[in-house]
């Protein structure tokens, strides 16, 4: 009995695409993600510029009166920062910092998938964290 092989799409301006299985995983993978991420920010009471009305204010929808708006936002433009900031890495040290901070794996599980030591993958996290403070410094 021979195997049909899956076909996968995903849908762009309303259109169903083809696409390959590769593709097919990693933008789920990426909205997944986003997903977690906004849930985070909800868990931590952030609020989004999107939130904003046309005017430039937060919508008259805020039921906690506690919450510190200008933190919230000073907050939000850090992220936004650190988020500029990796987008400056190159490949490599994207990837490791991708896995370490985002993906929540090991300094073991990287060094092994990457053929290398635990302490060069110790001491590459700590060379690229070095690049990003000094990336931010400059951005902020």
């Amino acid at each position: 009995m021979k195997k049909e092989k899956k076909e996968f799409y995903l849908y762009v301006n309303g259109q169903k695409v083809k696409v390959s299985e590769d593709i097919y995983k990693v933008y789920w993978r990426e909205r997944e993600h986003e997903k977690y991420l906004e849930q985070v920010d909800r868990k931590n009471h952030l609020l989004f510029f999107s939130s904003l009305d046309q005017d430039g204010h937060f919508a008259e929808t805020l039921v906690d009166e506690s919450v510190d708006v200008e933190k919230i936002v000073e907050t939000q433009m850090m992220i936004e920062a650190v988020r500029n900031a990796i987008s400056k890495l190159n490949a490599e040290e994207r990837d490791i910092i991708e896995r370490l901070y985002f993906n929540d794996e090991t300094l073991s599980s990287v060094a092994r998938d990457k053929g290398v030591t635990y302490q060069t993958i110790q001491w590459r996290k700590d060379r690229i964290l070095r690049k990003l403070k000094e990336i931010l410094e400059k951005l902020l």
